[in-house]
């Protein structure tokens, strides 16, 4: 039983932390207990029946999870009887084999240490100050959040996904974050944004955490590696504080673990691929190893689209001989993604060197070989364990740095409007991550400890928060001065790797929720709008609305509103456009920063405002052509004209907000 132990505390821990949140106890139940029958027991099962030989169990457990993830998402028509089945048709794999290793009590309890740091630093920066639903008083939400809980919504009654705000129109996109929202949705009863805002993220976080922890440990071949390799990517923060995160600089977890859903779910998948990859590159591998990889691959692809990239250059580095195989099943999986899952479409990103430090060194060569410098000791730091990996390197080592680095490389070399290009570099991180474990094995636990504490209190208490650059080269000469002093190599990487400590607690007490740039206001009388269609209307009805921008002032102009699909799980005709592909492709062709400000159909914007603000009955005719039940005003945007309330039947009202119901054609 003791060696339940430290899973059982972080179990208790996330629980505890949920009820504080004011979590339904009902709600958190039926989720442990979806996540465990419908996802954990079949795909353990699916895994071992694919993987070569049993290594761990909280290796077929933690691996098994993504299997199950991945066949969740594979399953959709089927999403009540999948995991059925798959105990029927593999239910001998249902015998624990012996495994020949078992984690040790410490390696145990320092995964779960870091589990329980990495879920207070997201209770703390995200969960605590997003409501899933305003009641009481308004809530500001980042913008992406409500989009992103919108694309779930829409994957709940809908497939193929549609830019939940702009009808039926297609969005190519790596949906499989959200397929698995949606999954658990309909499958637990559990309210959508109870799972988006408090159920979903600490689960998945501490799922990445053992992730990590496990790959390390296969890979590397010591057990060690993984929590060290687990707190590299998720307690250490940059060797610089940015006052935003999707700035030059960028972080690896603060902000975008988890202002983007997908980013931390194709974090969790990408750790069985490096470690099958890993198996592969040194040949320890049966016919079913390939088919297990082909799965892995076919679930990162869908996680998100930078991770096999960036996994494609390390096989590059690893060499012809043994990487040739692997490499023509990702490019394959690759290529398919590209075409079903992405349309052929760039989405949004181009070719422009040092573009995205344009507003930091204005073309100057020394000011980006400056910012280069400043970006390889801030980003990769906690990546300097590599230096120390026993010499020569075989296809593994290499297979690890070549990817790390392409994922850096990509970041400087390619610009996207809305910062995507950070997204290399995340996807790169966990491959650097575990050879820099793999570097610091020698290093003594208590050292690091002690080291860490002391390098906490000093950098927290002396960074600059004006540049960048300075911190980030004073922090470079320390390490060396350091170096010197003590004419040891582990003693100045432990300086190096424990620095950046501060990054997330200074990140989730002063940035929390990104403050309040780029956010949208949400009333409790326009949650309750949306929410009240979603219990009168039918998935298949859309809504036409006056809400297309976010609000007032500069940051008004921007088409981002996104919270009427967001809390009403329908599709609405023409709302909000800033987030669509027609969007990112002009932005794109001006290299301009941020979504389309105006919408590239005029006409049929004129047609959708002018059915609400001068109705007539061809105008409403048109509305019910495009299969519209539903009018939806809200007064802050503009006031419907009189003649609506002729022509329309009053539905509901509170506050700013009022609906309208289409009930027949009008003639």
């Amino acid at each position: 039983m003791t060696r339940w132990l430290p899973a059982l505390t972080v179990a208790a821990a996330v629980t505890a932390m949920l009820i504080a949140l004011k979590t339904d106890i009902s709600d958190i139940g039926r989720y442990y207990a979806y996540v465990g029958a419908a996802v954990v027991l079949p795909g353990t099962l699916i895994y071992r029946a694919l993987r070569r030989t049993p290594h761990s169990l909280v290796e077929d457990l933690s691996f098994g999870t993504v299997v199950g993830l991945v066949a969740e998402t594979a399953a959709r028509p089927i999403w009540w009887a999948w995991p059925i089945l798959t105990v029927i048709l593999l239910r001998r794999h249902l015998r624990t084999p012996a495994y020949p290793h078992r984690p040790t009590r410490g390696w145990s309890w320092s995964v779960a240490a870091v589990a329980m740091g990495f879920v207070a630093y997201l209770t703390w920066a995200f969960l605590r100050v997003n409501p899933p639903v305003p009641t009481g008083r308004p809530a500001d939400y980042m913008i992406d959040q409500l989009n992103l809980l919108a694309v779930a919504a829409d994957l709940r009654h809908h497939f193929p996904l549609a830019v939940p705000e702009l009808g039926d129109e297609p969005l190519p996109y790596h949906w499989f974050a959200y397929a698995h929202l949606a999954a658990a949705g309909r499958l637990t009863g559990v309210d959508l944004p109870v799972l988006w805002f408090r159920l979903d993220l600490p689960a998945l976080a501490v799922l990445a955490v053992v992730l990590l922890a496990v790959a390390a440990w296969r890979v590397t071949g010591r057990a060690w590696a993984g929590p060290i390799a687990a707190a590299l990517m998720y307690c250490v923060g940059e060797a610089v504080l940015p006052a935003r995160a999707p700035a030059f600089f960028g972080t690896i977890t603060a902000y975008y673990s988890w202002s983007s859903r997908s980013v931390l779910y194709a974090s969790a998948l990408s750790m069985p691929l490096i470690a099958v990859l890993a198996q592969i590159l040194r040949r320890e591998h049966t016919t079913r190893t390939w088919l297990l990889l082909t799965v892995l691959a076919a679930g990162v692809a869908g996680a998100k689209s930078t991770v096999l990239p960036v996994a494609l250059a390390g096989l590059v580095c690893a060499g012809p001989r043994r990487a040739w195989r692997p490499s023509l099943v990702l490019a394959g999986v690759t290529g398919l993604a590209v075409l079903l899952l992405y349309g052929s479409e760039g989405g949004g990103l181009t070719w422009a060197p040092f573009g995205i430090m344009a507003d930091f060194a204005h073309g100057r060569p020394v000011v980006i070989a400056a910012g280069l410098g400043a970006y390889a000791v801030a980003m990769g730091f906690r990546l300097a364990g590599a230096l120390f990996v026993a010499r020569p390197w075989g296809p593994v080592e290499r297979f690890l740095a070549g990817a790390a680095l392409a994922g850096f490389a990509a970041t400087v070399l390619i610009w996207h409007n809305s910062w995507g290009q950070h997204f290399f570099a995340i996807a790169g991180f966990p491959f650097g991550a575990i050879l820099s474990a793999a570097g610091v094995r020698r290093v003594p636990l208590a050292g690091l400890l002690g080291a860490a504490g002391v390098a906490v209190a000093a950098w927290s208490a002396t960074v600059p928060r004006t540049n960048p650059v300075v911190p980030v080269y004073a922090f470079a000469a320390l390490t060396l001065l350091v170096a010197a002093a003590t004419r040891s190599k582990p003693a100045a990487l432990v300086v190096v790797l424990f620095a950046g400590a501060a990054g997330l607690p200074y990140d989730a007490v002063h940035h929390a929720n990104l403050g309040t740039a780029y956010h949208v206001r949400v009333t409790p009388d326009q949650a309750a709008g949306a929410r009240w269609l979603r219990a009168h209307s039918a998935p298949d009805e859309y809504i036409a609305t006056n809400v297309h921008r976010v609000g007032s002032g500069e940051q008004g102009r921007q088409s981002l509103a996104y919270w009427i699909s967001a809390y009403s799980e329908r599709r609405v005709l023409l709302g909000s456009w800033g987030y669509s592909p027609e969007s990112n492709a002009i932005q794109a062709a001006r290299h301009g920063v941020g979504p389309a400000l105006d919408y590239w159909d005029p006409a049929r914007l004129r047609a959708n405002d002018l059915a609400i603000y001068e109705p007539t009955p061809a105008r409403l005719r048109w509305l019910r052509e495009q299969r519209v039940g539903w009018i939806l005003v809200d007064r802050a945007q503009g006031r419907e004209s009189p003649r609506l309330a002729d022509q329309a039947s009053y539905a509901w009202s509170a506050g700013d907000i009022v609906i309208y119901r289409l009930s027949a054609p009008c003639r």
